[in-house]
């Protein structure tokens, strides 16, 4: 039984790994000063966190599949929702001050199921 119970534990650890989120990397805005987020189907972001500079945060929100994902940043959610669905680009900007933010998708059911990452800016 001990060694059923480790195979099944195994089992189960490796299938959480691999229905996990966009990983644990750190997006730096490109080379041009766009923040390019992309989401999937899934409902998952390419990154948990990114970086932008103060000042004008200029977003590129793209889309891989066909379901409809927005993207909010808390607290600001009056001032920019970028909305993608069937693959489309949106596109927005926000001036934001030194600090750490929370971007997330306001569809029903994605933010619970996982769809937020942390911004931060230098």
């Amino acid at each position: 039984m001990g060694l059923r119970m480790a195979i099944g534990v195994g089992t189960i650890a490796l299938l959480v790994a691999a229905c996990g989120g966009g990983g644990s990397s750190v997006q730096a805005p490109s080379e041009d000063g766009v923040l390019r987020i992309t989401s999937y189907d899934r409902q998952d972001y390419d990154a948990d966190a990114y970086e932008a500079q103060a000042g004008t945060v200029r977003f590129e929100f793209s889309q891989v599949g066909v379901q409809e994902h927005t993207l909010l940043v808390e607290g600001l959610e009056e001032q920019m929702r970028l909305v993608v669905v069937d693959g489309n680009t949106d596109t927005g900007s926000l001036d934001l001050p030194p600090g750490r933010y929370i971007l997330y998708c306001d569809i029903a059911g994605h933010r619970a199921s996982g769809m937020e990452a942390r911004l931060t800016v230098n």
